[in-house]
């Protein structure tokens, strides 16, 4: 066989996969339940994404408050603190010691951050520009929930973002919060080997009851009250979840690998859901309680 009847051949073959592939693979493209979610490497859920999603708190702080107030809040990147040396310490300037370049160091790394989120346009920011900001801030929320959606502060953040009309910038409102919240507390509920995703979930659960109740004010609601309860019950089962796990890092110690910050969080957020629960409760019982007072058509 001739070179050249083989180049002709080989493209022919070529030039049939091809068209097979285009048949075969449009189907495939329709297909919604083949659509699998981005993850490279990934890194979605890993402990490195929940490392990059505690990272992004920052950035995030900096957009919202110059997307809501105009300017970005002093604390945005950092704490902040005065650097300076104090008076008593003055004569001490002229030194070369290794105290002095430290406190020089510190003074310009933080002058170099606050440099980093400071306005330099001396007109206020527009509306459009706010919004522009706001829309950041809401996607790298996004992005963040996906890296760790179990992370506390960003999962809640994001639901606010949902739900507030005068925050958020996509028309997407209950739905879309309500999916977000049912898909925390799924993947919460799996981390059974750390009491922290438990509180994320409970926290979930506490807003869907909110979005429950504030459908009460509709002309037609669409939950009622056994509903309510049922998500009282899974209320429960998260804090039931954490307690527990909570109690086995008692036991293996895990606890004291925290930051004294990070557990005072945990307590604080544990002790703040559970006067959301029992404010959910009385809210049933009075709509059940209006529910059985209705005279009956």
């Amino acid at each position: 066989m001739s070179r050249l009847s083989s180049h002709v051949i080989s493209t022919a073959l070529m030039g049939a996969g091809g068209l097979a592939w285009v048949f075969a693979g449009r189907p495939l493209l329709a297909n919604p339940d083949l659509n699998a979610p981005l993850n490279p490497f990934g890194i979605n859920g890993s402990p490195y994404g929940e490392v990059f999603a505690m990272a992004m708190q920052g950035p995030i702080d900096t957009y919202f408050d110059a997307g809501m107030a105009g300017n970005p809040s002093p604390t945005a990147a950092g704490e902040e603190v005065d650097v300076h040396e104090p008076a008593a310490n003055a004569a001490t300037k002229t030194q070369t010691g290794p105290t002095s370049w430290r406190l020089r160091l510190g003074n310009l790394l933080h002058s170099l951050d606050k440099a980093s989120v400071a306005r330099t346009n001396p007109k206020a920011p527009s509306e459009a520009l706010k919004r522009h900001l706001r829309r950041d801030a809401e996607d790298k929320l996004r992005f963040a929930y996906q890296l760790d959606p179990a992370h506390y502060g960003n999962y809640n953040s994001l639901h606010f973002f949902l739900t507030e009309p005068a925050v958020g910038t996509h028309p997407e409102l209950t739905p879309s919060a309500a999916k977000l919240a049912q898909d925390t507390i799924e993947y919460c509920l799996r981390q059974e080997h750390d009491p922290r995703p438990a509180l994320t979930a409970a926290a979930a659960a506490t807003n869907i009851l909110h979005l429950m109740f504030s459908d009460q004010h509709n002309d037609s609601p669409r939950y009622n009250t056994t509903q309510m309860r049922q998500c009282l019950t899974l209320l429960d089962q998260c804090t039931a979840r954490y307690v527990a796990t909570s109690r086995e890092w008692d036991e293996s110690k895990n606890w004291e690998l925290l930051s004294p910050q990070r557990i005072t969080e945990c307590e604080m957020r544990f002790q703040f859901i559970g006067k959301i629960r029992d404010a959910a409760e009385k809210t049933i019982i009075r709509l059940e309680h209006e529910a059985q007072a209705k005279p009956k058509s």
